[in-house]
C-alpha cells in the first residue's frame, strides 16, 4: 500500500512538472524556435506610446498649430537577426532598412592602396560611380548613396579584408543606446504606399515596424509670419532638456543630476517628484516646445504617454504580446487672444511703414544717413490694458516656423543656421529673424518715458500739475569733473518759455523732464526769476520707475522675455566703475543713456497709464480646453501691482498725452484725421556710434517709437510701434510711427478715414 502511495505520488509529481513545462513552452515556444535558443528566464518590460500633443487656435477658432498622424519606419533591435548567428543576414536587413530610409552609408577601403593592388575592388567601384583619386595609403572612406547600398554591401562581403560597409542604421541603433525590445525610429514621415510594401514584406525585414507617429504644422505660418514668434516650435529634445525635465525621485537625486552636468548645461532648475521612480516623462527621442507658446505651455499641451507592458527573455527579446497598463492621454489645446487677421494686418501695416523709411534712407539728402544699414526691422504690440489680453504681437524681420518641422524644408533651416558666408553671418545676425523683438529686444525708450517720469515726479510732490518751469531750449550744468555738460531740446535750441507738465508732454520737453528728475539747481543758463528745484534724484526715479515694471519682466506666457535695465548709482559703479552723475540721471530721465526697455514692457506700463495705474500681466493665451473643446481653464486677468499715483495726478499726465496729438507734431492720429479719439506719447531713441556729418557735427541714428491709447475716454486697446533706424528720417516718430499706430488702430475698431480730412491731415498709403 505505502508504494503505491510512493507510486502516485511520484506520477503526480510528473504530472506537475509536464503541466509547468507544457505552461512555459505555450509561452515562449514561438520566440524560442523564432530565436533558436531555448529560453528559461522571462521579464516584464514596459514600452510608451507618445501622446498626440494639443493643438493651438487663434481667438476665432482658426487652426495655427496641429499634430499631424504619420507613419515612422522603426527598428526593434532584439528581432533583428543576431549578429554573431546570422551576420550576412543581419547585414542585408540593415541594408534594405538603410536603402528604404534614404540614408547614406559609409564604405571604408583599408587600407587605400588596396586600390592598386585589388583590381577588381578598383573596377567594382568604378562600376557604383565612387572611385576616387588615390592621394594616400591610409583609410579611404566613401559616401555610398541610399541606392547603392545592396551592392556596396556585396563589395564589401567580397572584399571583406580590407572593405567594410558601415551601415547608418547599425549606427543609430548604438546612439539610441535602446532596450533591445524598444523601437528606434530611423526615418519619419514615410509615405503610405511604402507603409503597405513594408507590412507586406516584413517576412524580408525582421525588425522593422511600422508605428504611428505626429508630426507638427502651422497651417498659417507660411501666410503670417509673425505667428511664428508667438507659437515657436518643437524639436529633438537635447541632453540638458532631458536632465531639465524629468522629475527627481529625491533631492539628493537632483543634486546629483544637476552637479552632474552643470560643466555642460549650466546650473538648472530640477522638479523633486518621490512618484517618479519608474519610467521617466521624457525619452531622448521626444519632441519638446522649443520656444514661444510651445515651450511655455509644453506641460499642457505635451499630454501623458500611454504605457504598455510585455515579456522579454534573458537577452531582452520580446517573447509575448503587448498589453496596455495605462492608455495615452493627449495634451490639451490652447487658445489665444490673438485674432490671426488682426495680426496679419498688423504684420501688412508695419511692413508697409518699414518700407517707407527704407525709402526714405535711400533718398536722404545727407549722405550719412544714405549709409545707414537698410532699414528693415520692426514691432508693434497691441494689448487691453483692462485685463492684460495681447491682441497683436507683431516682430520683423520674421520667419516661417515649419522649417522646424518640414523634413522637405530642411536648406531652409540650414541656410538660416549656417549662412554660407562670413558676410552672410553678419547680415542674418543684424537681421536676427529668429528674435522676438517684442518681448527680447531691448531699446532705449526716448521721450515715450516722459509721462511715467511726469507721474512719478508729481505723486511725489516735486511739482504740481500747474507748476511751471523755465524751457530754453537746453540745459547747461558743470558736473562734478568741471566739465559741462548739454543737455539740447527734442527740437534742438527752441525756447519754450514756461511750461508746466502738460505743456511737457506736448512740447516733448527734454529740459522740463530732465529738471523734475534731476533737478535745475545747478543749471548755469536759467536767470534768477526761473523755479528751482531739486529733482527726483536717481534712487527715487529708479524707485518710480519701478511701479511701472520697468527693469524687471511682465511674466508673459511666452519664453525668452528679457527684463530690460534701469540703471542705477550701484550698476553703473559695479560694471563701468564709474561714479554716477546729474548728466546721467537727466540722460536717464529723457530715456536715453543706459536706460532700456522691450516694446512689451512700454505698453503694458502705458497701460497703467491710460486707465487707473493698475499693470496687468500680458498673457497670449485665453483659455485651455481639451481635446473634445472642453473648458479644462480660463486665463483670468492678473494684476502685476498698481502704481501708487493719485487719480487727478494721472489725469494730467493723460491730459498732456492727448495735447501732444491734438496740438503736437503727431498729426495723423488727430480724431479729425484718424476717426478716433487717440492720446499717446512719440519718442526718438538715439542708438550706435556716433557719426560725422558733412557739416562736421557728430550725430548718433535713431529709433522712431509711438504708444497711445484709444478711445481717449475708456481705453480698450494700447498699441506700441517701434520701426528701428528711421527716428531722424524725416521726424520718423510722427511721421512713421505714430501713423502706423494709428492704422493698426482703425483696424481694430474697423474704422476708414474720414471721406473729407482737414488738409493738415497726411494722406497714408492704405492697404
Amino acid at each position: 500500500m505505502a508504494r503505491l502511495i510512493a507510486l502516485r505520488s511520484v506520477l503526480l509529481l510528473v504530472v506537475v512538472v509536464l503541466v509547468a513545462r507544457l505552461a512555459q513552452l505555450q509561452l515562449v515556444q514561438t520566440d524560442a524556435q523564432r530565436f533558436g535558443a531555448d529560453i528559461e528566464v522571462t521579464t516584464r518590460r514596459y514600452l510608451t506610446n507618445q501622446p498626440r500633443r494639443g493643438e493651438i487656435f487663434d481667438a476665432r477658432g482658426a487652426l495655427l498649430a496641429e499634430s499631424v498622424p504619420i507613419y515612422n519606419l522603426a527598428v526593434v533591435p532584439g528581432q533583428l537577426p543576431s549578429a554573431s548567428s546570422a551576420p550576412e543576414q543581419r547585414a542585408l536587413t540593415l541594408a534594405r532598412l538603410a536603402q528604404i530610409a534614404g540614408l547614406p552609408a559609409t564604405l571604408i577601403i583599408d587600407p587605400a592602396s588596396a586600390l592598386e593592388t585589388t583590381p577588381g575592388l578598383r573596377t567594382e567601384l568604378a562600376a557604383l560611380g565612387s572611385l576616387p583619386s588615390l592621394t594616400s595609403t591610409t583609410a579611404l572612406t566613401l559616401t555610398i548613396a541610399p541606392p547603392d547600398i545592396l551592392r556596396a554591401l556585396t563589395i564589401s562581403q567580397t572584399y571583406r579584408d580590407v572593405a567594410m560597409l558601415a551601415n547608418p542604421v547599425e549606427q543609430l541603433l548604438q546612439q539610441a543606446n535602446a532596450r533591445s525590445y524598444q523601437p528606434v525610429v530611423i526615418k519619419e514621415d514615410i509615405s503610405p504606399e511604402l507603409v503597405l510594401a513594408l507590412r507586406e514584406n516584413a517576412n524580408y525585414l525582421p525588425g522593422a515596424r511600422v508605428i504611428e507617429g505626429f508630426r507638427r504644422r502651422y497651417p498659417l505660418s507660411s501666410a503670417i509670419p509673425s505667428l511664428s514668434h508667438l507659437l515657436g516650435y518643437v524639436g529633438r529634445i537635447n541632453a540638458c532638456e532631458l536632465v531639465a525635465v524629468n522629475p527627481a525621485s529625491s533631492w539628493l537625486r537632483g543634486l546629483v543630476d544637476i552637479t552632474a552636468n552643470a560643466p555642460i548645461c549650466g546650473l538648472m532648475a530640477k522638479q523633486i517628484d518621490p512618484a517618479s521612480i519608474g519610467l521617466p516623462p521624457y525619452l531622448p527621442s521626444d519632441q519638446i516646445g522649443k520656444d514661444g507658446l510651445e515651450g511655455a505651455y509644453e506641460q499642457v499641451l505635451r499630454g501623458q504617454m500611454g504605457i504598455d507592458s510585455l515579456l522579454v527573455d534573458a537577452l531582452q527579446r520580446p517573447v509575448s504580446d503587448v498589453t496596455t497598463l495605462r492608455p495615452v492621454a493627449n495634451g490639451h489645446d490652447l487658445v489665444l487672444t490673438i485674432d490671426a487677421q488682426f495680426q496679419a494686418e498688423v504684420e501688412r501695416i508695419l511692413q508697409r511703414w518699414i518700407n517707407e523709411g527704407e525709402q526714405r534712407r535711400q533718398t536722404a539728402r545727407e549722405a550719412h544717413k544714405r549709409a545707414y544699414d537698410p532699414i528693415v526691422a520692426g514691432v508693434a504690440v497691441a494689448i487691453d490694458p483692462r485685463n492684460g489680453r495681447v491682441l497683436a504681437m507683431v516682430s520683423l524681420p520674421d520667419y516661417d516656423n515649419n522649417i522646424w518641422v518640414d523634413p522637405a524644408r530642411a536648406n531652409d533651416l540650414r541656410g538660416l543656421l549656417a549662412p554660407p558666408s562670413a558676410e552672410a553671418q553678419r547680415e542674418l545676425q543684424r537681421l536676427a529673424p529668429f528674435t522676438n523683438r517684442a518681448i527680447a529686444g531691448q531699446y532705449p525708450p526716448g521721450s515715450t518715458l516722459k509721462q511715467f517720469v511726469g507721474a512719478v515726479a508729481l505723486q511725489q510732490g516735486v511739482i504740481a500739475a500747474d507748476t511751471k518751469l523755465r524751457d530754453p531750449g537746453l540745459l547747461r550744468l558743470i558736473e562734478r569733473s568741471g566739465a559741462e555738460f548739454i543737455l539740447p531740446n527734442s527740437v534742438r535750441n527752441r525756447d519754450n518759455g514756461q511750461i508746466d507738465v502738460r505743456d511737457a508732454l506736448r512740447l516733448s520737453s527734454n529740459v522740463f523732464f530732465a529738471s523734475i528728475a534731476g533737478g535745475n539747481d545747478q543749471a548755469t543758463n536759467l536767470d534768477q526769476r526761473a523755479l528751482r528745484i531739486t529733482g527726483l534724484g536717481i534712487d527715487q526715479l529708479v524707485e518710480g520707475l519701478s511701479w511701472f515694471n520697468f527693469g524687471r519682466t511682465t511674466g508673459i506666457d511666452l519664453v525668452g522675455e528679457a527684463g530690460g535695465r534701469v540703471p542705477t548709482r550701484a550698476w553703473k559703479a559695479q560694471v563701468l566703475r564709474e561714479a554716477w552723475t546729474t548728466g546721467d540721471t537727466y540722460n536717464t530721465a529723457i530715456g536715453q543713456g543706459y536706460l532700456e526697455v522691450t516694446p512689451l514692457q512700454l505698453a503694458v506700463a502705458a497701460g497703467a497709464i491710460a486707465t487707473d495705474g493698475t499693470l496687468y500681466r500680458p498673457h497670449v493665451v485665453d483659455r485651455i480646453v481639451d481635446e473634445n473643446g472642453q473648458l479644462v481653464q480660463q486665463i483670468q486677468p492678473e494684476p502685476l501691482g498698481k502704481a501708487p499715483i493719485e487719480p487727478q495726478h494721472l489725469a494730467a499726465i493723460r491730459q498732456g498725452l492727448l495735447a501732444s496729438i491734438t496740438d503736437g507734431l503727431g498729426i495723423a492720429a488727430r480724431e479729425a484725421c484718424s476717426g478716433l479719439r487717440i492720446a499717446g506719447k512719440t519718442g526718438t531713441a538715439e542708438f550706435g556710434p556716433l557719426l560725422t556729418t558733412t557739416d562736421g557735427r557728430l550725430v548718433r541714428q535713431s529709433h522712431a517709437w509711438f504708444v497711445g491709447f484709444a478711445p481717449y475716454e475708456n481705453p480698450e486697446i494700447v498699441v506700441a510701434v517701434l520701426v528701428e533706424g528711421v527716428g531722424d528720417l524725416n521726424d520718423g516718430s510722427s511721421t512713421i510711427a505714430v501713423p502706423a499706430v494709428t492704422q493698426i488702430m482703425q483696424a481694430y475698431f474697423g474704422i476708414t478715414p474720414p471721406a473729407n480730412p482737414p488738409s493738415i491731415c497726411p494722406v497714408l498709403p492704405q492697404p
